[in-house]
């Protein structure tokens, strides 16, 4: 009996320093913290996620417009452009697809040219040539829809003090570049929603207090928290961390079972 137990020690028991606080720092990120990012991801059941949900910010280029025939709701379609740091400048077009309250407001407030944020369900449609050929596209059941800020408009709500002389002398080509530096922004935040185990959070293990709060792990592309973030920003942030805080406590309490017990 006794040299089971000896055994039994030998085997699973180890030195009192190889047992790490979830405190300990390894680098600029916790031992506990590094394990629940490099863990597996949680299995989730079909009806409790959004069935291929997507997001995108775009401008408007074509008029909001009703289905013909017997199809009810509205259309219209956005071009979204990718970020600066990317290695295309190029950009896409893809169908919006409104109904209900949605394509009442949309046939009365959007515009071409308006930048907006839209997510819903992604779809695709077939569309016939006269040639006989024909195409696959994808489309999104808009869900929610938002307009989103440029820059000037920001100012307008935020500095409201800026008198009308002011605002007339801003150059023209810093306003495009302020509204592109927003518009990257923005779609920085759909990578990073579509994808955030590519992003080290340093919100928590910042090296100076401008450190970026997210940074990717590959291109190092950098997302700072601002007060003029949007709202939909700030709402996915909040389930982003409601997921991670939930994953933490599964991940310490499988690491504590497996290593104690």
């Amino acid at each position: 009996m006794e040299s089971r137990r000896l055994f039994f020690l030998k085997r699973f028991l180890r030195p009192f320093s190889a047992y790490r606080s979830a405190r300990t720092g390894v680098g600029d990120k916790s031992f506990v913290y590094r394990q629940s990012m490099l863990g597996r991801p949680s299995t989730v059941r079909r009806q409790s996620v959004p069935w291929n949900l997507c997001s995108f910010i775009g401008t408007v280029i074509r008029p909001v417009k009703r289905y013909a025939g017997n199809f009810t709701g509205a259309y219209t379609l956005i071009e979204v452009k990718r970020p600066s740091c990317s290695s295309s400048s190029s950009s896409f077009w893809i169908l919006l697809s409104l109904s209900n309250k949605l394509e009442e407001v949309s046939l009365k407030y959007l515009n071409v040219n308006d930048t907006i944020y839209v997510s819903g369900r992604l779809g695709s449609y077939t569309k016939h040539y006269e040639d006989g050929s024909c195409g696959i596209f994808y489309k999104v059941h808009v869900k929610d829809l938002n307009f989103v800020k440029h820059y000037r408009q920001i100012q307008k709500s935020t500095e409201t003090e800026i008198s009308a002389v002011q605002e007339s002398t801003v150059p023209i080509s810093s306003t495009a570049d302020d509204d592109k530096e927003l518009r990257d922004r923005l779609h920085l935040w759909q990578v990073f929603f579509a994808n955030p185990h590519e992003w080290w959070d340093n919100r928590q293990s910042k090296f100076y207090s401008g450190s970026a709060d997210f940074r990717h792990k590959d291109t190092r592309d950098g997302l700072w928290l601002r007060p003029d973030d949007p709202s939909w920003v700030r709402r996915q942030l909040q389930l982003y961390d409601s997921n991670i805080a939930m994953n933490r406590r599964s991940k310490v309490h499988e690491w504590e079972m497996k290593d104690f017990l």
